[in-house]
């Protein structure tokens, strides 16, 4: 079943989807932070650009004070990452909630797809919980029906939300060179030729079939 939300806010208690729009993305506990740190990633997470020398002056601190913190901050809990908007890109986000015996068996089949943005382990009626990404309404359906379909014994129930709005457009969206691609292998065992949906030009394809027709 497929049913649209207005707002992703509902799940913000879960996913915390704020932090996809940060150019740092904090990993660890924020207890060892104080408050120049956190006014540092305030700082960056609103002008990346900026040097250490801005930073210092509105900080009252000196340019090698504030290049050691940010050394220390990004040791210790920030990872550096590209957000790219989706929207600009004509990219459709939707989540897909699973109920899984065996979750594993799921997340080894979707941690190379390129258009999994990022899966959860959940608590309640699903367990594992995926922010994805299709071209277009066509593509998502027929990656729905033809790699979602799951037809893994494992799988109990499925569930597709497409978002149709969202807090922020911007994810961390991965991008493969054609070389990268060739060495990675579809789990889905999708069959681009053969698949009605590519065929009729309604679907564009798996982005590691050699005629894929979409950006990623």
């Amino acid at each position: 079943m497929v049913f649209y939300v207005d707002r992703i806010e509902m799940f913000s208690l879960l996913f915390h989807f704020e932090i996809f729009k940060y150019s740092y993305c904090i990993l660890t506990h924020m207890k060892n932070l104080d408050e120049k740190d956190k006014k540092i990633i305030t700082m960056i997470n609103e002008d990346w650009q900026q040097g250490t020398s801005k930073m210092g002056k509105q900080l009252d601190m000196s340019h090698t004070a504030v290049r050691s913190r940010l050394h220390r901050l990004q040791r210790d809990m920030l990872k550096v990452h590209c957000s790219i908007d989706t929207e600009k890109l004509g990219l459709k986000m939707f989540f897909i909630c699973l109920e899984a015996r065996f979750k594993s068996k799921v997340i080894n089949h979707v941690k190379n797809c390129p258009k999994i943005i990022c899966y959860f382990n959940t608590y309640g009626e699903y367990n594992v919980v995926m922010l994805a990404v299709a071209e277009n309404t066509d593509t998502m359906e027929s990656m729905i029906e033809q790699c979602f379909s799951f037809n893994f014994t494992n799988i109990t129930k499925y569930n597709v939300m497409p978002i149709a709005s969202s807090s922020t457009t911007c994810q961390h969206v991965r991008f493969f060179t054609e070389e990268e691609k060739s060495k990675m292998n579809c789990d889905f065992k999708t069959d681009c030729p053969h698949c009605k949906s590519y065929k009729e030009k309604r679907c564009v394809g798996c982005p590691l079939y050699v005629g894929y027709r979409g950006i990623l």
